[in-house]
């Protein structure tokens, strides 16, 4: 498969494919993650589809929005804040991701925004990395998590999915860091619904 021809599923994969990433590394009954309340950010480094590597996305996203209309590109940054997200310059003209996690976020192990209908699962921790598996609509990965300080972290995920019916293998890496113990204006994601009984 052609890089050309990836680029017309690419953008919906890699939106998938991060939901999932920003899902997938705890649920409830696991121990809190070793690492500090406050302002983080998170930054894509690479993905690839069915084994080749891809264009990155967040670039296009951040010219995309360079190009808005001042007021459409307000209010779109409002809608990614209402729901506990804010975008932000990256490295190369990419972007990054920031969110606010409170001490309560992490002693509920709520460190990543939730999305209520996948299911992820802890396979193993050794030492500093934390395994895990999750199972969503769209599809199935497995991944791991390496804390290197309290300040910083970085994921690895691969994960399988159906698009037009066929079969997509893919892969991506992010790390994240600590700006800060102060959030300013950013609030923090709203914990999900609890269940309906």
């Amino acid at each position: 498969m052609s890089q050309k021809s990836l680029a017309p599923h690419g953008h919906t994969l890699i939106l998938a494919m991060l939901a999932a990433a920003l899902s997938s590394q705890a649920t409830a009954a696991d121990a809190p993650p070793p690492i500090k309340p406050g302002l983080w950010e998170m930054v894509n480094d690479a993905q690839q589809l069915n084994g080749q590597a891809m264009p990155d996305y967040t670039a296009q996203m951040a010219q995309a929005m360079k190009d808005m209309p001042p007021q459409m590109r307000k209010q779109m940054e409002a809608q990614m804040k209402a729901h506990g997200v804010q975008m932000a310059p990256g490295t190369a003209g990419s972007m990054a991701v920031r969110m606010c996690l409170t001490p309560e976020m992490l002693s509920q192990n709520r460190w990543q925004k939730s999305d209520e209908n996948c299911k992820s699962e802890m396979v193993s921790r050794s030492g500093n990395t934390w395994k895990w598996k999750i199972t969503c609509p769209q599809g199935k990965g497995e991944g791991a998590t390496t804390f290197t300080s309290n300040e910083a972290y970085s994921t690895q995920m691969h994960m399988t999915m159906l698009q037009d019916g066929r079969p997509q293998s893919m892969t991506m890496k992010h790390h994240a860091k600590w700006l800060g113990a102060n959030c300013g204006s950013l609030k923090p994601v709203s914990p999900p619904p609890a269940p309906k009984k």
